[in-house]
């Protein structure tokens, strides 16, 4: 494909806008019913289900280093790549933008010294071009800088950089770089649920429909919060009241006190029961329950009896079999990235094939629990006591201190063995 062929692809991806507004509760609802005037259009309240549907995913995708069974080296080395780019960070952003978005990218450049630059972008302003197996054959990314618009084009082993001048792309053949890579320095995470999903799927298209739907219910429970929920007044009478009187009674009624002629009744109606639109509010929760898999109580459905531990374990099920699956499909990204990275800094890559990124159990989303867990199975011998230190968070002086306690007392006891 041809740079002026990636430059048109480049442009505001195909329903960008309208992904961004559900996650960001900003989409307006394109009806809002017909007993409703133009005028609550200020009460509108969009439904939170597609934030909730990508944060509470993301939460659990927590990416915790590399591991390779031939080799220990390529693990640390990459580990210390992965904190000078702060990955923890970008990868977890790169992650939501792929859920929210589809797509997301890791680009691979030059970096300080010998460390590469790995940073994350999103789908605005990239055009990607595979060939017949699937595989990035090249990528373009559009950036700003100076109030100037650039281009970068990466290629088989090399990137070459456009600027816009006088209303045509202009290369900048002393910015060209040589990366010494196979393959462009561009790699995407892509959400997919078919194989068909080239440029991915968003996580928000499945429950677009519901979350409208509840957001109408939301925007009618705030109408009938200003109109129907409050009591009404009202006093009625054989006679009629001077207008003198009548401002009397006005006065009354702000003082919390109604008056009326001779031989008045005063009473009240009930406001309206709007447990009726609360209920079709909950549904909708539960469809978009059963659709991602969230539990309902992550929600906002509560019920009046506590659910118990095991209850709340068994419910989180489904969603930790859908990160298990998000886990190996962003994975494979991830890994892809990581022998890149090490090809363009002149490394063999060969027999990296088995390089596996490790992922945080998403059934334990908290540091402490992971510590419990891991301190649980050094009490019962299944791992040693260095094993069990790697998993805690200790700094890294904690950590070496406490290995060598560990070797000074594993010393003494086997001189008191001999």
């Amino acid at each position: 494909m041809s740079f002026e062929s990636l430059i048109r692809r480049s442009g505001m991806p195909l329903k960008f806008a309208e992904l961004e507004g559900y996650y960001e509760g900003t989409v307006q609802l394109d009806a809002l019913g017909v007993s409703l005037p133009p005028q609550v259009r200020v009460l509108e309240q969009v439904a939170p289900f597609p934030k909730f549907a990508v944060d509470v995913l993301a939460e659990v995708l927590n990416p915790e280093g590399f591991t390779l069974a031939a080799d220990q080296a390529v693990p640390d080395l990459l580990r210390a790549w992965w904190q000078a780019n702060n990955l923890d960070t970008a990868v977890k952003l790169a992650i939501v933008e792929a859920l929210v978005q589809g797509q997301s990218f890791l680009i691979v450049g030059p970096g300080p010294g010998d460390i590469p630059r790995i940073t994350a972008h999103r789908r605005l302003g990239m055009a990607v071009e595979y060939d017949h197996m699937g595989q990035v054959a090249e990528a373009l990314r559009r950036y700003k800088r100076d109030g100037q618009s650039f281009v970068a084009h990466y290629l088989p082993g090399e990137t070459r950089y456009y600027r816009h001048d006088g209303g045509q792309w202009v290369e900048l053949r002393e910015a060209r770089i040589a990366t010494g890579a196979s393959r462009p320095a561009v790699v995407p995470i892509t959400n997919k649920a078919r194989l068909g999903d080239v440029n991915g799927r968003s996580e928000i298209i499945e429950i677009t429909t519901t979350t409208d739907a509840a957001s109408r219910s939301l925007t009618n429970l705030q109408v009938a919060q200003e109109l129907l929920a409050m009591p009404t007044r009202y006093v009625f009478a054989d006679g009629a009241a001077s207008p003198a009187s009548m401002e009397q009674a006005l006065k009354s009624y702000f003082g919390h006190f109604i008056t009326g002629p001779s031989g008045a009744s005063a009473g009240q109606i009930p406001g309206a029961d709007l447990s009726q639109i609360i209920n079709t509010y909950k549904l909708y929760a539960q469809i978009i329950s059963s659709v991602t898999g969230i539990p309902p109580s992550m929600l906002g459905i509560a019920t009046e009896n506590p659910s118990s531990a095991e209850a709340m374990r068994v419910a989180k099920d489904r969603l930790i079999a859908r990160a298990e699956v998000k886990q190996s499909m962003f994975g494979d990204a991830i890994e892809d990235t990581a022998r890149l990275a090490l090809e363009m800094q002149g490394q063999t890559v060969a027999g990296l094939e088995t390089l596996e990124l490790q992922w945080r159990d998403p059934a334990l989303t908290s540091a402490s629990a992971k510590s419990a867990n891991i301190l649980q199975a050094h009490a019962q011998g299944v791992v040693s006591a260095q094993t069990a230190r790697d998993y805690l968070q200790l700094t890294p002086e904690q950590k070496a201190r406490e290995d060598a306690r560990g070797d000074a007392v594993a010393g003494m006891r086997n001189q008191m063995g001999a």
